[in-house]
């Protein structure tokens, strides 16, 4: 008969580790796109335009997402929210974190705090000698 006391917990199956959980404080609400120097724009796309930006606060490189919303006349753009929503919840090497949302001084004035990368897909894809494996 077992004692209670010396019960094995290494048969037990471990809860998976899911992916990692973004710590974000809403009371404290959006810091302003103030505390970001623009450096060059990247791109501009249907969606949004792109910067090359600098924290001013850490020095970090980052990219820099203005969301268009000069079409929009019923609130913020479905692509946007759809693209900030799949991409807050991807945790991948391959696929560029957004760290996170910042305003502007109007209400129309949103941007994406995103990881820096060098290349672009679709440049790479451009400029390759022979296609991904």
């Amino acid at each position: 008969m077992l004692n209670p006391e010396d019960k094995d917990d290494s048969c037990e199956t471990p809860e998976p580790a899911g992916p990692p959980q973004r710590s974000v404080n809403m009371l404290q609400g959006c810091r302003s796109v103030d505390e970001f120097e623009r450096l060059n724009k990247i791109d501009e796309g249907t969606y949004g335009v792109v910067y090359r930006a600098r924290e001013k606060k850490t020095g970090e490189i980052i990219a820099l997402k203005k969301v268009k919303m000069e079409k929009e006349h019923e609130g913020f753009p479905l692509t946007s929210l759809r693209e900030i929503n799949i991409l807050l919840s991807s945790h991948h090497s391959s696929v560029v974190d957004v760290k996170e949302v910042v305003v502007g001084s109007s209400l129309d004035s949103i941007f994406m705090v995103m990881e820096y990368m060098e290349h672009d897909l679709r440049g790479l894809i451009e400029s390759m000698r022979q296609p991904f494996s």
